[in-house]
């Protein structure tokens, strides 16, 4: 063992030793006054009479006790940074232990200060994660500790060129390969014993990762043992390099092969070493991650201050709510931002010349007085006898547009023209260019997140504010993960369009609808009440699918119109009842509605001659709508991927799937790329459902009762319900979600806050706020996980894969 090995073992044992002890011995506080006054002492009697001193202010933070443990981590810091300013194997191990350190000390001074018990957990969890990064997450560097392995470069002049092409430098002792056909290197007799190899690659042009696979002989068989270890080398990531190896014995026959995944990669072979120890790797966003979600957890079921009720912790919920959203916006930015492309940068996406057929196609349309696209049909389609019939188009040889609506010799678009006349068509007009598509959808998921958080708030604020902050905060990171709209920011092409501003304008028009006091006391607002039935219209011009919700909108809007008062709080803080304006309140409600569903109507009419005919059985797709039949088994297959399908996980990237079941279908159904788990798994507070009738009978009266089944039942269930069952047509797609999921999610809340407050068993309320941080860990986990695999396939983004990888499969 050398001596670095040995200094990093006594780092560890440093580390460990003085954070057990500084958080074991250091202690809160001692209060400031005596806690019985009765021990004051007799003498102090005679002081009575003076004026009492001011309070006495704790310092911002007090030192700990000078003692051996105070010693021991200075010395342990002093240590580490010293030995991580030397480059060695260990020097990121090094850099952790000393970092730990000094922010053990930093909590542990504030809890000496204030003795607020989240500093004191948070030092435990920072201790843990750090001995848990340099010890279990960084498995495959003790590789090399036991057992007698002797360093080895392998000398390319001696190996053969089994199969494919590949030139060989002996001078610079490198292999240069081009093309993604297989290269076989057969080196001679090795009798050594092999722990790790390390292929060290140099990428030339655009090459990105090479697969690489090996084949041995060892003590235990004397022939080959045919890829008995692989991996995909990443540019970028040294450690992708290192192959962990489980062989016995000395390895006797030895070939290594390399394969690029297309045809003009290129990369030189620079070096193939065995048993070289594979350096530490500090994963940063790992500790961060586990570390932010063990303190969310332990707040939610432990801190009294998150046992409290959201009315009295409304700032530091809502500090939270925003800084998460500020969090899911970023995030947003970021895929967006990646997803453009190396070459390809925000500032290019502003000035497009080219489009889709919503952001171009439509808006050249528009401007040119017309509601058919400009493209004029190949006269070859107006020939087939049944133009929607995908083969018919593909055997007749002509061209034809996909996914347009074709009807009597014109192209028409399905898609909802709100985003056209709201963003597209005004920017196309003002810049001379075409929005992008990608930037769009980013900015309607961003504004559709925070009006979501700003209609959570209201719902809480409405309806539940004795819910108790730590499940407040739960349950909105388990909405903001599961909402849906995360596979319209992954996917950007024009079908996430309709998707993304639909949820935007449904979340604003829910938002405003909440705080308008429609279904709730408080003064009614009639211009909240004007501008929800606004923008859930505009929803409807977005996505048709969405006019279920405002058939929520009215039934609420009939509601406040029979509410019998207005409370408004007068300047004296006295509640004062008021008669409902019907007529200002009809016309704020209805005539959004009227006037922008009309326009619909009158928009479908003048392309189709049917007010009510959206024209989506005219699509050119792979199904012909205009005969396709409706089988209920479509509509069940809908309703378990969407609900009930269960994640699958497993040791090997991408570590949690969903296998997508048609149930054996004997028909045609589409499904998109990519799939989800049901939202009962994405979202486990949805199974507060099972107790919707436990929630009814606890309700007061039968009036209760209705007015419950209509806030909740009807949107939350019947219409999610209604729009699963209708896509039986278009078929799966995981962009859907965001059509229902939140919604979905809502209404669960509704029952179980409900339910809790209204339980005095202790038992069964610490249950539910342990059940919320356990829903709110493993919503981030199996949501992220997902969309993560969704937005970057390891085809196109094999470093940002590997970095998954690594995060989670720390044993490779």
């Amino acid at each position: 063992m050398d001596i670095f090995k040995i200094l990093f073992l006594i780092a560890v044992i440093i580390t460990v030793v003085s954070s057990s002890v500084i958080i074991k011995n250091t202690k809160k506080p001692e209060p400031l006054l005596p806690d019985n006054p009765d021990s004051i002492d007799e003498d102090e009697d005679e002081e009575e009479n003076k004026p009492p001193e001011p309070p006495k202010k704790k310092k911002l933070i007090s030192f700990l006790p000078f003692n051996a443990g105070t010693v021991s981590l200075f010395a342990g810091i002093i240590l580490n940074i010293i030995l991580g300013m030397i480059d060695t194997e260990f020097k990121k191990a090094f850099i952790l232990m000393a970092l730990t350190l000094v922010f053990e000390y930093i909590f542990m001074c504030f809890y000496h200060t204030y003795g607020k018990k989240l500093l004191k957990f948070c030092a435990k969890t920072l201790a843990v994660l750090s001995v848990l990064e340099i010890t279990v997450f960084n498995f495959p560097s003790y590789h090399l500790w036991f057992g007698d392995y002797q360093q080895k470069t392998l000398d390319f002049s001696e190996c053969s060129v089994e199969i494919g092409e590949a030139d060989i430098d002996t001078d610079a002792n490198t292999v240069h390969i081009k093309g993604k056909k297989e290269v076989v290197l057969t080196f001679p007799e090795l009798n050594t014993k092999t722990g790790t190899i390390h292929a060290n690659i140099e990428y030339l042009k655009n090459t990105e990762h090479v697969k690489t696979v090996i084949d041995i002989a060892d003590e235990t068989h004397a022939d080959y043992r045919y890829d008995i270890a692989k991996t995909d080398i990443i540019k970028g990531q040294e450690n992708s390099e290192y192959i962990p190896c489980e062989f016995s014995g000395e390895v006797s026959k030895f070939r290594i092969k390399f394969t690029g995944y297309n045809e003009s990669d290129e990369f030189i072979i620079k070096s193939v070493t065995l048993n070289e120890v594979i350096p530490f790797e500090i994963s940063w966003l790992r500790i961060g991650i586990i570390g932010i979600l063990a303190v969310l957890a332990y707040s939610v079921c432990c801190l009294e201050s998150f046992k409290a009720p959201f009315r009295q912790k409304r700032k530091l919920c809502n500090i939270i709510f925003y800084g998460t959203t500020v969090i899911c916006c970023v995030l947003a930015f970021l895929v967006v931002n990646k997803e453009l492309g190396r070459n390809v940068t925000i500032k290019d996406h502003l000035k497009l010349t080219y489009g889709n057929q919503i952001t171009q196609e439509l808006v050249d349309a528009f401007e040119n007085g017309q509601v058919s696209l400009l493209d004029e049909p190949d006269e070859a389609i107006k020939e087939i006898e049944n133009p929607y019939d995908w083969s018919q188009r593909n055997e007749n040889g002509g061209s034809f547009a996909w996914d347009h609506l074709y009807y009597n010799g014109k192209y028409y678009s399905y898609y909802g023209i709100a985003p056209v006349l709201l963003v597209y068509l005004p920017y196309h007009m003002i810049t001379g260019y075409y929005c992008s598509t990608n930037l769009s959808i980013m900015v309607f998921s961003i504004i559709g997140m925070i009006f979501l958080t700003l209609a959570y708030t209201q719902f809480l604020k409405k309806f539940f504010k004795d819910t108790p902050a730590g499940i407040a905060v739960a349950g909105h990171i388990i909405i903001m993960s599961a909402c849906g709209i995360w596979y319209s920011v992954g996917r950007n092409i024009f079908y996430e369009i309709s998707m993304s501003s639909g949820f935007m304008f449904v979340a604003i028009g829910t938002y405003f609808l909440l705080s308008s006091n429609v279904v709730s006391s408080g003064k009614l607002s009639y211009v909240k009440t004007a501008l929800s039935s606004l923008f859930l219209a505009i929803a409807v011009l977005c996505r048709p699918t969405l006019a279920v919700y405002c058939i929520c909108a009215c039934v609420y809007f009939a509601y406040g119109f029979f509410k019998k008062d207005n409370i408004i709080i007068n300047k004296d803080g006295e509640a004062v009842s008021k008669p409902v304006k019907k007529t200002a309140f009809l016309i704020c409600a209805i005539v959004p509605f009227a006037v922008l569903g009309g326009f619909q109507m009158w928009y479908n009419y003048i392309r189709f001659g049917s007010p009510i005919d959206f024209g989506i059985q005219y699509s050119l797709t792979i199904n012909d709508f205009t005969h396709s039949q409706y089988h209920t088994i479509f509509v069940i297959i809908g309703l378990f991927n969407y609900i009930f399908a269960p994640p699958a996980f497993s040791p090997e990237y991408p570590f949690i799937t969903t296998p997508f079941s048609k149930f054996e279908a004997n028909g045609y159904y589409f499904s998109d790329f990519g799939n989800t788990s049901g939202i009962i798994f994405l979202a486990f507070p949805v199974i507060a459902y099972i107790f919707s009738r436990k929630a009814l009978k606890k309700l007061p009266d039968r009036k209760s009762r209705i007015k419950s089944l209509l806030l909740v039942g009807l949107p939350c269930v019947v219409m999610p319900f209604i729009i699963i069952c209708s896509i039986w047509e278009s078929g799966y797609a995981v962009r859907y979600t965001a059509d229902f999921s939140w919604q979905i999610i809502i209404g669960a809340y509704a029952i179980l806050f409900y339910l809790y407050s209204k339980t005095e068993n202790e038992t069964k309320k610490d249950f539910v706020r342990r059940f919320m941080a356990v829903s709110m860990v493993c919503a981030v986990v199996i949501n992220g996980i997902q969309i993560f695999n969704f937005t970057f396939p390891e085809s196109d983004y094999p470093a940002l894969c590997y970095e998954l990888e690594k995060m989670i499969a720390f044993w490779k």
